[in-house]
């Protein structure tokens, strides 16, 4: 008869307990020789090394800044709006381009000023909504530049989401 550390295929056997698991569980530990079947909680999830759990990212870009222009940007679950970053990637003239974020049904969710006193290259911008930044599934968020600057340079963005 073979070992048990020597068992192959059709000799090996469930975890002890599987039989009686439920569905989207996983067998954890005690410390002291046995353990649980448990469904896995955000408090023991070791966020140290395991980073954005439950969050989603969008990148999206306009291909001028200082022309009026929008993207609409399709919303697949649910979730919230915590963070739009902005990047021109060149000098804009004249006059500040303002940024409107709106959220279909054109409730706005905040605006950007990127300022062309200054302005250059790389030139970062960033919203932290506070209001109508919440979505489901079919939702649409809605970016656009008013164009009051002048000079063509593009405008990417970083749309950060909590999954809800």
């Amino acid at each position: 008869m073979p070992t048990h550390a020597s068992l192959t295929g059709a000799d090996l056997h469930e975890p002890k307990g599987a039989a009686a698991a439920s569905a989207n569980t996983v067998y954890t530990a005690n410390g002291s020789g046995s353990g649980t079947w448990q469904k896995v909680k955000d408090s023991s999830i070791d966020t140290s090394t395991i980073f954005n759990i439950n969050h989603d990212f969008i990148t999206v870009s306009l291909a001028d800044v200082s022309a009026p222009s929008a993207i609409l940007i399709p919303i697949s679950r649910s979730c919230t709006l915590s963070k739009v970053t902005s990047v021109i990637g060149g000098a804009i003239t004249v006059a500040d381009s303002t940024i409107t974020v709106l959220k279909k049904g054109g409730l706005t969710t905040g605006t950007l000023t990127i300022s062309y006193t200054g302005s250059a290259e790389g030139d970062i911008d960033t919203l932290t909504p506070v209001s109508n930044n919440t979505y489901v599934a079919g939702d649409w968020i809605k970016i656009s530049t008013d164009g009051a600057s002048s000079t063509t340079a593009t405008i990417t963005f970083l749309l950060e989401f909590t999954l809800t």
